[in-house]
């Protein structure tokens, strides 16, 4: 099976239909009413409501999945995290990193992807939310091999755009992954540091030493990149690599 570092797609409508970017200045930038906000979208955008099979009510912390108007690819959705807290896109809690892990960890198709950009990441909605979507072509960055650095964290070196990356490889681990992570991205928060997150299936890195089997994506994989942040208000007819494009899935937006 062919497996690229990258994946070209034409999408013309991706800047048509977006909505008009918020103009952001800040990583922890706080959230404004007066802003475009997922509360302020045609709620028949809305899909259905995720909610924890414990038997007790959680409308209080509803998590959402909302359509995306500018869709990348198949199945392209929002999923807003306590979607009526009106919280702003910065990963302040693992409860929403939790839920974006959980997203492709619990999902029994290996063709679904979610992430997250930051504030000066090309996030273009200061209104918590991840995007996720259905991809079928084989990825480099699902086997690519990766240098352990400490603890449950790991470096992509061999690839255009280095990485800290994690790995799921079941639901006992994912509390322990995530706290690793959030820790991660605090610091980054804290200075101001812009960043995208990527979440794929892909192959565990113990078996990418030795195997590129792909139909075998026993792990969950998190890339996470830091980089110089981008403020002002992005726009629409440029190349603004983000969580896909990193990832190594470009959307080329006009012929």
């Amino acid at each position: 099976m062919y497996i690229s570092f990258s994946s070209f797609q034409l999408n013309t409508d991706r800047a048509v239909n977006k909505r008009t970017p918020e103009i952001i200045t800040s990583v922890n930038q706080p959230f404004s009413i007066d802003s475009f906000n997922f509360t302020r979208a045609n709620q028949d955008e809305i899909m259905f409501f995720l909610t924890k099979s414990d038997g007790f009510n959680h409308n209080e912390n509803r998590n959402a999945i909302m359509i995306n108007v500018s869709p990348l690819e198949r199945y392209h959705c929002l999923l807003l995290p306590s979607l009526y807290e009106c919280l702003p896109q910065v990963l302040l809690n693992q409860e929403a990193l939790n839920l974006g892990i959980s997203s492709v960890l619990l999902n029994g198709s290996v063709e679904q992807r979610a992430g997250f950009n930051s504030l000066g990441g090309y996030a273009s909605v200061n209104h918590l939310h991840f995007h996720t979507y259905y991809l079928n072509n084989p990825m480099k960055l699902e086997t690519i091999e990766v240098e352990h650095l400490m603890g449950r964290c790991y470096i992509l070196e061999n690839y255009p755009a280095k990485a800290f990356v994690f790995q799921v490889k079941s639901k006992e681990e994912l509390s322990l992954t995530v706290n690793d992570i959030h820790l991660l991205v605090n610091l980054f928060i804290e200075k101001n540091v812009a960043h995208n997150l990527f979440i794929s299936r892909g192959l565990s890195f113990e078996r990418s030493k030795c195997s590129t089997e792909t139909s075998k994506r026993d792990c969950v994989r998190i890339y996470l990149w830091a980089r110089t942040p981008t403020f002002g208000s992005k726009a629409l007819d440029e190349f603004n690599p983000a969580l896909c494009e990193l990832f190594g899935h470009l959307v080329i937006k006009s012929k």
